[in-house]
């Protein structure tokens, strides 16, 4: 009944089970799945993102840099001018309108130039612009600017026409100076280029910033030349805020979502730094981390559709496996719904072959059973120790050459009604009187084997006689007294058979006063006495005719000699007497 159960439980929850494991399971592949996408895609944005931002940033330097580096070529093409050169290496002012058309050319050309101003060594000045405010003297080299101008061959940011800079950068210039030399490569006067600061600023209005990017330039002294904020170019503290962005490098601040890159503008010496707020990142991330949820729970509400489906095919053969099952006793065949699963199909083939192969293998039990007590039966008699009928004989030759006829007789009768009764004549349960003399019969002969060695009592209430009892239980416990208990003694020993009433039971008691053994030996000696092969057949039998509950006890210690009880049910008598 609790196999039963056991089964209809197991059905049950695998009716239960089978459909939330495949529930679960499908959630966590979407888990996963929509987890790996996800993650795979933002950092391929971002992967995307950065490359992008890298990649603008050093457009806009590369677009700068080519600028400034057109404005040097123009610049050293008019510096290396013939017509120029003789101009400033001579007093003769002819070229000097050839010159200035010239500059108007150039202003012409390039809207982002401001102003072309050519100073001499001497102090003469050929400009587009009338005034200017400008510190010349005959011997311009004693002029700080001047010099200065000649050996920086890099832009700089600075106030037009030479004015002191102020914080109005409508009023800034990126100059850029070439020294005009002769041919012998002395020097003749300097070309000064200014080209709005406006040139900068539109170069880098076009970066795609974010909301709180910003890009600024240094030059190769750590001075700013470029800042959307002005007031950064009068604050120092501000201005160590940029110094430290530069010296933290290329970067990315996850939590403020901020990408840090600097790129080189070659042609001027100035490093642009870029701070980009990824603002079109975190939507993207956004986005797609909605599409991926919304497809993770489409994807969901589909495997749970599914496994309402497959519950409802899963249904049906399971209750009729149930059914079927209910009545397993019966042990007859079922049928699953025809539009079940495959596999609950084969699931109930295979259960009504088993039904089938159940029932032929009860029916050779059934027969089985019927020679198998029987069959234990010989196998314990096949067992008696052939030692004892050579000795038994070997003592009655004995007895012959000594003359004593009489005891040959007695112990010849002994054996033959000893063998008589262990035969029983072919039968498995003996009275409990014929079972207590085939003992008597056994004890008997070893009485006359070992004399006074041994000593022997039998005793047995008269109402108890006529009881059923498995034949020959106690004669091996009797013989492992003998061989066991009492032949190792240096005195003479006794074996004392009982038997007694307890309820529904019989109790059958075999106790000696030989050496006795250790019952909680694990092996050896004593272990070997308390596991005899006599005495483990004797348990077996009574468990197999009576239940667990029935069998042999055992009760020993070293010196205290031994006590076997064999338990067996109180049957009345069955079979007539074998005496």
């Amino acid at each position: 009944m609790e196999k039963k159960r056991s089964i209809h439980g197991w059905l049950r929850r695998f009716s239960v089970q089978l459909p939330l494991f495949f529930l679960g399971t499908g959630l966590a592949v979407i888990l996963i799945l929509s987890g790996a996408v996800y993650f795979f895609s933002v950092n391929l944005l971002m992967d995307e993102t950065v490359s992008k931002t890298h990649e603008l940033l050093e457009l806009s330097g590369t677009n700068l840099s080519t600028y400034i580096a057109r404005v040097k070529g123009e610049s050293n093409v008019f510096a290396s001018d013939p017509t120029l050169r003789q101009y400033l290496s001579g007093n003769d002012e002819g070229p000097r309108e050839g010159l200035l058309s010239r500059i108007g050319a150039l202003l012409h050309n390039d809207g982002a130039i401001k102003s072309v101003v050519v100073v001499s060594k001497d102090g003469r000045i050929l400009s587009n612009e009338a005034d200017l405010d400008m510190s010349v003297s005959e011997d311009m080299m004693k002029e700080d600017w001047y010099i200065e101008s000649i050996h920086n061959t890099m832009p700089v940011l600075t106030g037009a026409r030479m004015q002191s800079f102020s914080d109005d950068k409508d009023n800034w210039v990126i100059s850029i100076s070439t020294e005009i030399t002769g041919a012998a490569g002395e020097n003749l006067g300097v070309l000064l280029m200014d080209m709005k600061y406006s040139v900068v600023e539109d170069h880098l209005s076009r970066l795609d910033l974010g909301t709180e990017g910003y890009v600024f330039l240094l030059n190769d002294k750590g001075e700013l030349v470029y800042d959307k904020d002005t007031s950064y170019f009068s604050d120092p503290d501000k201005q160590k805020q940029l110094q430290a962005v530069l010296a933290e490098g290329d970067s990315y601040d996850k939590e403020q979502n901020m990408l840090t890159y600097q790129t080189r503008i070659e042609n001027a010496g100035w490093t642009m730094v870029g701070v980009v707020s990824l603002d079109t990142l975190r939507m993207l991330e956004q986005q797609l981390f909605e599409a991926v949820l919304l497809t993770g729970v489409l994807l969901f509400g589909a495997v749970l559709l599914l496994c309402v489906l497959f519950t409802r095919r899963l249904a049906a053969p399971v209750a009729d496996l149930k059914r079927g099952m209910n009545e397993i006793e019966k042990l007859a065949e079922i049928s699953v719904h025809r539009h079940g699963f495959t596999e609950m199909e084969l699931l109930a083939g295979n259960y009504n072959r088993m039904i089938r192969r159940v029932r032929e293998l009860m029916e050779e039990v059934s027969e089985k059973e019927k020679t198998l007590r029987q069959s234990e039966l010989n196998v314990l008699v096949s067992q008696i120790n052939p030692h004892f009928l050579y000795n038994t004989l070997d003592t009655i030759v004995w007895m012959a050459e000594f003359g004593d006829s009489r005891k040959v007789i007695a112990l010849t009768k002994s054996l033959a009604a000893f063998f008589r009764l262990s035969l029983g004549g072919g039968r498995e349960m003996v009275t409990v009187a014929d079972e207590l003399e085939h003992v008597r019969q056994y004890l008997y002969i070893q009485k006359e084997r070992y004399e006074e060695k041994l000593s022997y009592e039998i005793s047995a209430p008269e109402e108890l006689m006529d009881y059923t009892v498995p034949k020959i239980i106690l004669q091996p416990v009797v013989e492992n007294s003998i061989y066991h208990g009492i032949k190792p003694m240096d005195g003479p020993g006794k074996v004392t058979v009982t038997v007694q009433e307890d309820g529904d039971r019989l109790v059958f008691t075999v106790a000696d006063n030989g050496v006795g053994f250790d019952t909680a030996a694990p092996a050896g000696k004593d272990a070997s006495r308390k596991n005899g092969v006599g005495l483990q057949n004797v348990d077996g039998r009574l468990k197999l005719l009576y239940g667990p509950d029935y069998g042999v006890t055992v009760d020993s210690a070293p010196g205290a000699g031994c006590t076997v009880r064999l338990t067996v049910g109180r049957q009345v008598k069955s079979v007539p007497s074998v005496r």
